[in-house]
């Protein structure tokens, strides 16, 4: 699993609120306007993040959101957004704060994934030392791939498995009997 950049988590953002596979400005930007008001936000954002701003603020007849278009891009200005954490120091209105938390949250979530991962791995390890299984059996009584199965085991390679392949794992071992 690999981290995702911003402009790839919003344009899957606005393609999921919009309910539409597309990242056509003016379908958007008609769609934030009336029916939509959550896509307003990541709208905005991604029209920041790929310099489309000005063709954006041809599709606005709402003078509110025009307004508040030119407010937001004043104060991010040449922000990073890849990295979530050099967009803290901004003072963005708190609904725009909130998607920036959000892909925080994506941003951090393989973090999460490769602790859970960590913590699986440490206690697998310490039962399979305890009752005596070899990696050949696991991999035999699973199905599962040797090469990765080792190197996860026995060099601790977190990235080799999945977060679901060591919990698998994790349960065979607990329910072997000693």
């Amino acid at each position: 699993m690999r981290r995702p950049n911003f402009v790839g988590w919003v344009s899957r953002e606005l393609r999921y609120l919009s309910g539409e596979n597309t990242l056509n400005l003016r379908r958007l930007a008609f769609l934030a306007q009336n029916n939509v008001p959550r896509l307003w936000e990541r709208l905005v954002f991604y029209t920041i993040a790929t310099c489309r701003v000005d063709r954006l603020k041809t599709f606005l007849y709402r003078d509110d959101l025009a307004a508040e278009l030119d407010e937001i891009c004043e104060k991010v200005g040449s922000a990073n957004f890849n990295d979530p954490c050099s967009a803290e120091h901004l003072q963005l209105p708190p609904r725009y704060d909130k998607v920036l938390l959000s892909y925080k949250a994506a941003y951090r979530k393989i973090d999460a994934r490769n602790a859970s991962k960590m913590l699986r791995w440490e206690k697998s390890v310490e039962i399979q030392k305890k009752k005596g299984v070899s990696n050949a059996q696991i991999c035999q009584a699973l199905g599962l791939d040797a090469g990765n199965i080792n190197a996860y085991l026995k060099y601790a390679q977190i990235d080799r498995v999945s977060l679901e392949k060591a919990t698998d794992i994790m349960k065979y071992l607990y329910s072997i009997r000693a």
